[in-house]
């Protein structure tokens, strides 16, 4: 894939994308990552005359696009959890967690996944509608946040703290989303969502923590075959920075689980640049289950590897 930059307006951001098949398109990406203009000559303009690997090529040019005008230009234009800057962020983050903190956010995930394979009891019941226990993916979502911040910013964080009705300075124990009361839960998204408005992280000397995961939001195949989503109670309503997407496995011991997850994530980080047709960083070449709905993007395209079976083609990473 190449990319040239063109011009900047008031709307967003025009390039020309080079795809893998040497095609050729013309994007405009807004500010907010919606492509406002798409031409290209490689493909027939209609979507229902391109074969699946066409379709496939165009949404490649699409996806990089809006992922190089992040990169070049700073705009948030990729949805956090498709976006492999804040997945990444997010594995290194929870690298960083002590086995205290990694527990308290990460505990409940842990016992849910065990629970598949011995007595351990279940901190969320499966949904009705799950029909083979083993079937289902968990999607919990992580959020970062500062963990150093200038005094100005405390301030401000801590008057609003008081505003919704806590002290940041009263205690550091992180309680899961399952424990809290709906009035207490409601006060927290409304304090999360109204500090994010006020901080902006590129002004600041600062190191990104894990502040936040949800509940367990459960996937599984419905009685039409489609994934749907069960999900529970999230601490923010502002988007996540990572989703995480794991059949019902976890390793027996819990000492093991912190690997477990960084080498997920590194497999995420590996779908996040795969499916915008880039050969992800070198680090990032791992073989294993990232991304859900990837791996059956993988299944279905002859065009990408099959990075997500220990079994399966994995060269050339990109074909």
């Amino acid at each position: 894939m190449k990319a040239i930059l063109g011009d900047e307006d008031e709307n967003g951001v025009g390039l020309r994308i080079i795809d893998n098949n040497e095609a050729s398109h013309g994007i405009h990406v807004g500010f907010d990552g919606e492509v406002t203009y798409h031409e290209q000559d490689g493909y027939p303009d209609d979507p229902d005359k391109r074969t699946s690997e066409e379709n496939e090529h165009v949404n490649q040019a699409r996806r990089y696009a809006k992922y190089y005008v992040f990169a070049q230009r700073g705009y948030d234009t990729v949805e956090h959890i498709e976006n492999p800057a804040y997945v990444d962020a997010v594995r290194r983050a929870i690298a960083d967690l002590s086995p205290a903190e990694f527990k308290r956010y990460f505990g409940a995930l842990y016992r849910q996944l065990r629970s598949h394979h011995d007595d351990t009891e279940r901190p969320r019941e499966l949904p009705s509608g799950v029909r083979k226990p083993d079937a289902v993916v968990y999607e919990p979502e992580i959020y970062l946040g500062l963990e150093v911040v200038g005094e100005d910013v405390v301030e401000r964080a801590q008057a609003l703290a008081t505003a919704h009705g806590f002290d940041l300075e009263e205690s550091t124990e992180v309680q899961p989303v399952s424990e809290l009361s709906n009035e207490t839960l409601s006060r927290w998204k409304a304090f999360g969502d109204d500090l994010a408005a006020i901080v902006t992280r590129e002004d600041l000397t600062t190191d990104l923590t894990i502040t936040g995961v949800s509940g367990l939001h459960i996937g599984y195949p419905n009685r039409l075959g489609k994934h749907e989503v069960d999900e529970a109670d999230s601490p923010f309503t502002h988007q996540a920075d990572a989703r995480l997407s794991l059949l019902p496995y976890a390793p027996e011991s819990f000492d093991e689980f912190p690997a477990y997850l960084d080498h997920h994530l590194r497999c995420q980080v590996r779908d996040c640049f795969l499916k915008m047709g880039v050969v992800p960083p070198e680090e990032f070449h791992v073989v294993g289950f990232g991304k859900f709905r990837d791996s059956r993007r993988y299944d279905h395209f002859e065009m990408y590897p099959e990075v997500h079976k220990r079994d399966g083609n994995h060269t050339p990473l990109l074909g």
